[in-house]
Formats: C-alpha cells, sequence, structure tokens
C-alpha cells in the first residue's frame, strides 16, 4: 500500500497499522515459535515478545519499570491491600485525605481542577492530578520527574507539607491497631520481614495497586486488535492526523500514548512546551513553574529542562479535563490550539529550549474536531467506575 505514497500527510497511517504492521508482527512471532527462535532481546527492555499486536494488553512489560521495588507489584495480595490503603483517610494527618482525594475513578483518577486540593481547605497544590492509569508504564514519576519508581511517588506524597503531612512512623502505628490490616499485611509480607508494617510494605502496596490500574480496553484498542468492526470515520481520521500531520505521535508515543520511549522503552520524556497561564492567544503570559530543573535531582538541574514537564499519556483525556501541568486549559479544543499555534514561542513568548516546533501546525477547524475524536475513543474507565 506504500507504492504511489509521496506525500507525508496522505499516508492511511489506521490502515497501515491493522492492515500490514500487526499482521507482520503476528505472523513473525508465529514464524519464530514454530522454529523454535528464541525470543530474547539484544538489551533488556520492556516489550513481551508473546504480544501478537503492538497493542495487546500485555505488549509491555508493567513489573519491567519496578524492577527494585520490595516486592514484585503483580502480587493480588499486595494489590487488595493497596486497594484498601488507596481509599483510607488514616495516611493523611488528621484523616481528612486519601489517594480518592486527588484521584477520582469516575475522572479517570483525576480530581477535575486546575490544580489539586491541599489538606487545607481552599489551598491548592502547584500542579494539576494527572491519571494513573497506566501509571506504571514509565521510568519516572511526578509531572516534574523527580521519583524514580512508584514506590518512592508514595513516600513524596507522605510527607508533603500540603498532602499528606505526616511520616511512616504515625502511619505504621495507626495500621497496627487494625487487626484487617495486621492480618493482610503479614499474609503479604510475614516472609520478607517479622516487622511486616513498615515504610517499605505500605509503600509497595500502595504502588501494587497503582501499578494494577490498566486501560487498555477502549474503542481504539478493540478496533486495531480487530475485535470490533465499528470505529467512527472522523476518529479514523483523527489517528491518522495525531500519527501524522499534527505530529502528537512524535511525543505521545504508541502503544501506551505516553512519552515512554520506542522501540525499547527504557527512558520518559519530557518537554517545553511554552504553557501559558490560561489560554489566551492575543496577550499570553508565560507560566512560571520551573517544573523539571526544579525537581530538587542535581542531575536534572539543567538550563535545557527549565520549564520541562513530563510527558503523559492522552488515554482517558476525555475524562481528564482541565488540561496541561498548571490545569490552565479548560477544554481539549484550547489544547490543539495551542500547539496548532506553535506553543508558546509559536505566540510569540520567548521560550528557551521550547521542544515543540513554534511553527504553526496549520490545522482546520474539522483536523481539531477529528483528532479530538480520536483521542475520546480512548476511554476506557469502566473496570473501576460502578
Amino acid at each position: 500500500m506504500l507504492n504511489g505514497q509521496t506525500n507525508f500527510n496522505d499516508l492511511n497511517r489506521l490502515v497501515f497499522l491493522k492492515e500490514v504492521v500487526n499482521p507482520l508482527y503476528s505472523e513473525l512471532l508465529e514464524f519464530q515459535n514454530e522454529n523454535n527462535i528464541k525470543l530474547e532481546p539484544y538489551k533488556k527492555h520492556a516489550q513481551d515478545y508473546q504480544a501478537k499486536n503492538i497493542f495487546d494488553i500485555n505488549f509491555l512489560k508493567s513489573n519491567f519499570f519496578s524492577e527494585l521495588v520490595y516486592l514484585p507489584l503483580d502480587n493480588p495480595k499486595t494489590i487488595a491491600l493497596g486497594e484498601l490503603l488507596f481509599k483510607d483517610p488514616q495516611l493523611s494527618n488528621k484523616n481528612i485525605m486519601s489517594c480518592l482525594t486527588c484521584h477520582n475513578p469516575e475522572k479517570a483518577f483525576t480530581d477535575g481542577l486546575p490544580k489539586s486540593k491541599s489538606n487545607t481547605a481552599g489551598v491548592f497544590t502547584s500542579r494539576n492530578s494527572p491519571t494513573i492509569l497506566n501509571a506504571g508504564y514509565s521510568t519516572r514519576y511526578f509531572l516534574d520527574m523527580r521519583a524514580f519508581d512508584l514506590e518512592k511517588q508514595v513516600m513524596h506524597v507522605v510527607d508533603n507539607d500540603l498532602e499528606f503531612n505526616t511520616d511512616f512512623k504515625t502511619i505504621v502505628r495507626k495500621l497496627n491497631s487494625n487487626s484487617e490490616y495486621v492480618n493482610m499485611f503479614k499474609a503479604a509480607y510475614g516472609d520478607i520481614s517479622k516487622v511486616y508494617i513498615n515504610e517499605r510494605s505500605v509503600s509497595n502496596a500502595l504502588a501494587a495497586y497503582v501499578n494494577s490500574l490498566k486501560s487498555f480496553n477502549s474503542a481504539f484498542d478493540q478496533y486495531v486488535r480487530n475485535e470490533s468492526d465499528e470505529y467512527p470515520e472522523d476518529a479514523k481520521r483523527g489517528f491518522n492526523l495525531f500519527m501524522g500531520k499534527a505530529a502528537c505521535g512524535s511525543c505521545h508515543f504508541a502503544p501506551m500514548f505516553n512519552g515512554t520511549i520506542p522501540p525499547f522503552y527504557l527512558d520518559s520524556e519530557s518537554e517545553v512546551l511554552g504553557i501559558t497561564q490560561g489560554f489566551d492567544s492575543i496577550n499570553p503570559k508565560l507560566d512560571t513553574d520551573l517544573g523539571r530543573m526544579n525537581n530538587g535531582l542535581s542531575g536534572d538541574h539543567q538550563p535545557y529542562y527549565k520549564n520541562s514537564f513530563k510527558t503523559v499519556t492522552i488515554r482517558n483525556i476525555a475524562l481528564t479535563a482541565p488540561y496541561m501541568h498548571n490545569g490552565s486549559f479548560e477544554t481539549l479544543e484550547e489544547v490543539l490550539e495551542f500547539y496548532n499555534l506553535g506553543g508558546g514561542a509559536g505566540m510569540g513568548l520567548e521560550v528557551e529550549n521550547q521542544t515543540l516546533p513554534d511553527t504553526p501546525l496549520d490545522l482546520s477547524k474539522q483536523d481539531i474536531k477529528d483528532i479530538i475524536a480520536f483521542m475520546e475513543t480512548l476511554t476506557d474507565v469502566s473496570e473501576y467506575v460502578n
């Protein structure tokens, strides 16, 4: 189907994916298995070599991204324990917050606010709450990328003055007073330590639950896995624009549509976009959050990471408004128009080291509608909403 395709924008990428890439991927696996060809990577990376489709649920191994944790994150006992902890306000100072405060399943585990609530009424944190669905498929965590695994992410929340504002010693004391928790921790961690409720086990259980939150059964996934023949025409056009003319796929990499970089998925990206304070194309003002440059890690304190933020997934994006690290864009139309203009630099602002090209994308209003139609087909939260 590539014959005669000389224009970058004319290639039907969705047809190419369904009729060429995925069939070849599947047939190559079948050939290798039939001929007893040992499937080993030349270097360690995240792909599961038994996946038959690059949008298979098991295409990437989430445990690859959590190798050094206290206990592997796929343990059913720790996942069940982590779910209880996730919903329990006892983990916070004065028992006023839980993980659910900022991660509501009905909003794809976000909170619908520009910046998340703090532990004080009327006070908010400095950033928007991203979805934690598929969070396990990453090598760095938080929007400024300051944590290297899901266990450490928990630790940051516990001692943050605006969030749980407590310490593990206090949490452990509370949990030890509950016989149900004592029994569950003993069943899960009793073989590792005689002190089964401790900082590592609490963090590990929460990390296991978060790691279990996966979303790979959207209308788009079903269509590209040939589980469904139904898929909207505008979404088909939108996918081709997303992966082509609009260049969204150059940062939001398939199949996760986040910043974890193919083909080996060994690292996660951040980008400098020139995010503004609200969407104002006439008198834009650059957001002042330094992002990754100011995350406390000496290796990231570099000029090129100024105003740089993690590339998060666009899966379930229809449910996660408002958008960007500062929650300053209320709609997907505003987000797309921002990119269409070339980010902050394209809007006339001085943005140091902007990684987004500052040239306009020349997307029409219909193009933008189509891209949004595609992104809306990436919605899949039915497993987590009653």
